[in-house]
Protein backbone atom coordinates (compact mmCIF):
# COMPACT_ATOMS: atom_id res chain seq x y z
CA UNK A 1 0.00 0.00 0.00
CA UNK A 2 1.35 3.33 -0.90
CA UNK A 3 0.20 6.15 1.17
CA UNK A 4 0.11 10.25 -0.52
CA UNK A 5 -0.20 13.88 0.61
CA UNK A 6 -3.82 14.66 0.42
CA UNK A 7 -4.36 18.17 -1.33
CA UNK A 8 -4.81 20.30 1.20
CA UNK A 9 -1.04 21.33 1.67
CA UNK A 10 -1.60 22.30 -1.76
CA UNK A 11 -3.86 24.95 -0.84
CA UNK A 12 -2.24 25.99 2.43
CA UNK A 13 0.29 27.84 0.99
CA UNK A 14 -1.43 29.65 -2.07
CA UNK A 15 -3.86 31.16 0.73
CA UNK A 16 -1.38 32.14 2.68
CA UNK A 17 0.40 34.23 -0.16
CA UNK A 18 -3.04 35.39 -1.13
CA UNK A 19 -3.92 36.47 2.39
CA UNK A 20 -0.43 38.37 2.41
CA UNK A 21 -0.79 40.23 -0.68
CA UNK A 22 -4.77 41.70 0.56
CA UNK A 23 -2.77 42.62 4.06
CA UNK A 24 -0.26 44.14 2.10
CA UNK A 25 -2.40 46.50 0.06
CA UNK A 26 -4.71 46.90 2.59
CA UNK A 27 -4.00 50.37 4.01
CA UNK A 28 -5.22 51.28 0.23
CA UNK A 29 -8.04 49.19 -0.09
CA UNK A 30 -9.36 50.27 3.52
CA UNK A 31 -8.78 53.90 2.24
CA UNK A 32 -10.54 53.13 -1.41
CA UNK A 33 -13.75 52.51 1.27
CA UNK A 34 -12.85 55.82 3.04
CA UNK A 35 -11.40 53.72 5.98
CA UNK A 36 -7.75 53.33 7.59
CA UNK A 37 -6.34 51.46 10.35
CA UNK A 38 -6.90 52.42 13.85
CA UNK A 39 -3.57 51.16 14.88
CA UNK A 40 -1.78 52.14 11.57
CA UNK A 41 -0.41 50.79 8.49
CA UNK A 42 2.32 48.91 9.67
CA UNK A 43 -0.05 46.01 11.22
CA UNK A 44 -1.17 45.42 7.76
CA UNK A 45 2.54 45.27 6.71
CA UNK A 46 3.55 43.08 9.77
CA UNK A 47 0.98 40.68 8.89
CA UNK A 48 1.40 40.48 5.34
CA UNK A 49 5.21 39.67 6.35
CA UNK A 50 3.97 36.70 8.83
CA UNK A 51 1.41 35.19 5.50
CA UNK A 52 4.38 35.36 2.97
CA UNK A 53 7.00 33.59 5.54
CA UNK A 54 4.15 31.05 6.45
CA UNK A 55 2.64 31.04 2.71
CA UNK A 56 6.39 30.20 1.31
CA UNK A 57 7.22 27.55 4.33
CA UNK A 58 3.73 25.71 3.12
CA UNK A 59 4.54 25.82 -0.56
CA UNK A 60 8.29 24.16 0.47
CA UNK A 61 6.58 21.60 2.27
CA UNK A 62 3.46 20.73 -0.14
CA UNK A 63 6.40 20.67 -3.01
CA UNK A 64 8.44 18.25 -1.19
CA UNK A 65 8.68 14.43 -1.81
CA UNK A 66 6.66 12.38 0.27
CA UNK A 67 5.99 8.66 0.37
CA UNK A 68 5.54 5.95 2.52
CA UNK A 69 4.60 2.23 1.15
CA UNK A 70 3.31 -0.66 3.50
CA UNK A 71 4.56 -4.17 1.70
CA UNK A 72 5.89 -7.64 2.68
CA UNK A 73 9.20 -6.30 2.74
CA UNK A 74 9.00 -3.39 5.26
CA UNK A 75 8.06 0.34 5.28
CA UNK A 76 10.12 2.73 3.12
CA UNK A 77 9.77 6.34 3.66
CA UNK A 78 10.53 9.19 1.39
CA UNK A 79 10.97 12.05 2.98
CA UNK A 80 12.86 15.09 0.86
CA UNK A 81 15.54 13.82 -1.04
CA UNK A 82 15.86 11.24 1.70
CA UNK A 83 14.40 7.43 1.78
CA UNK A 84 14.58 5.83 4.51
CA UNK A 85 13.88 1.76 4.62
CA UNK A 86 12.48 -0.10 7.57
CA UNK A 87 12.57 -4.39 7.02
CA UNK A 88 10.10 -6.08 8.74
CA UNK A 89 13.57 -8.12 10.56
CA UNK A 90 14.18 -4.56 11.94
CA UNK A 91 11.02 -2.65 12.83
CA UNK A 92 9.95 -3.70 16.57
CA UNK A 93 6.52 -2.70 16.49
CA UNK A 94 4.24 -0.12 14.24
CA UNK A 95 1.88 1.93 15.53
CA UNK A 96 -0.75 4.76 14.96
CA UNK A 97 -0.48 7.27 17.85
CA UNK A 98 -1.92 10.47 19.11
CA UNK A 99 -0.07 13.68 18.32
CA UNK A 100 1.67 14.87 21.23
CA UNK A 101 -0.36 17.81 23.54
CA UNK A 102 -4.14 16.41 21.26
CA UNK A 103 -7.17 16.45 23.03
CA UNK A 104 -8.63 13.47 24.57
CA UNK A 105 -11.84 13.35 21.93
CA UNK A 106 -8.81 13.26 18.96
CA UNK A 107 -7.90 10.15 17.27
CA UNK A 108 -4.69 8.97 16.92
CA UNK A 109 -2.89 9.65 13.72
CA UNK A 110 0.40 9.47 13.55
CA UNK A 111 1.78 6.24 12.00
CA UNK A 112 4.72 5.38 13.94
CA UNK A 113 8.09 3.08 13.23
CA UNK A 114 10.26 1.49 16.27
CA UNK A 115 13.35 0.43 15.87
CA UNK A 116 15.99 -0.64 18.18
CA UNK A 117 18.51 1.22 19.11
CA UNK A 118 21.47 -0.84 17.41
CA UNK A 119 19.76 0.30 13.63
CA UNK A 120 21.03 3.18 12.57
CA UNK A 121 19.04 5.36 10.07
CA UNK A 122 19.83 8.37 7.31
CA UNK A 123 17.58 10.66 9.54
CA UNK A 124 17.22 11.27 13.30
CA UNK A 125 14.15 9.66 15.24
CA UNK A 126 11.66 11.40 16.09
CA UNK A 127 11.03 9.80 19.67
CA UNK A 128 13.84 7.95 21.19
CA UNK A 129 12.46 5.80 24.16
CA UNK A 130 15.06 3.38 26.33
CA UNK A 131 16.25 1.09 23.76
CA UNK A 132 14.14 2.39 20.80
CA UNK A 133 14.02 4.82 18.42
CA UNK A 134 10.94 6.26 17.05
CA UNK A 135 10.31 7.45 13.21
CA UNK A 136 6.75 8.98 12.60
CA UNK A 137 6.46 8.46 8.85
CA UNK A 138 3.13 10.10 8.33
CA UNK A 139 -0.05 11.44 9.70
CA UNK A 140 -2.94 9.76 8.70
CA UNK A 141 -4.97 12.78 8.75
CA UNK A 142 -2.69 14.67 5.88
CA UNK A 143 -2.69 11.31 3.63
CA UNK A 144 -5.41 10.42 0.78
CA UNK A 145 -5.50 6.89 1.71
CA UNK A 146 -8.01 5.93 4.39
CA UNK A 147 -6.83 5.26 7.62
CA UNK A 148 -8.57 1.84 7.95
CA UNK A 149 -7.10 0.90 4.43
CA UNK A 150 -3.43 1.63 6.50
CA UNK A 151 -4.36 -0.58 8.87
CA UNK A 152 -5.27 -3.27 7.31
CA UNK A 153 -1.88 -3.07 5.20
CA UNK A 154 -0.50 -2.98 8.61
CA UNK A 155 -1.77 -5.99 10.40
CA UNK A 156 -0.73 -7.77 7.37
CA UNK A 157 2.19 -7.22 6.41
CA UNK A 158 3.48 -6.44 10.07
CA UNK A 159 1.55 -9.35 11.80
CA UNK A 160 2.18 -8.75 15.34
CA UNK A 161 4.02 -5.90 15.13
CA UNK A 162 1.40 -4.02 14.61
CA UNK A 163 -0.88 -4.33 18.12
CA UNK A 164 -3.36 -1.97 17.93
CA UNK A 165 -3.79 1.72 18.22
CA UNK A 166 -3.03 3.50 21.20
CA UNK A 167 -5.93 5.65 23.05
Amino acid sequence: MDLHRNWKPYVRGPALLVLALVMAFSPEILAAFGREFVLGDWVGYLLALLGVVGGIGAVRESRRAFAVRVDEQGITWVNGPTTVGFPWAEVTRVSVEKKPNSGRFNRPSLLTVWTTDAVERALPPTVQLTGLRGYQVADLHTVKEPADQVVAALRQYGGDRYPATVN
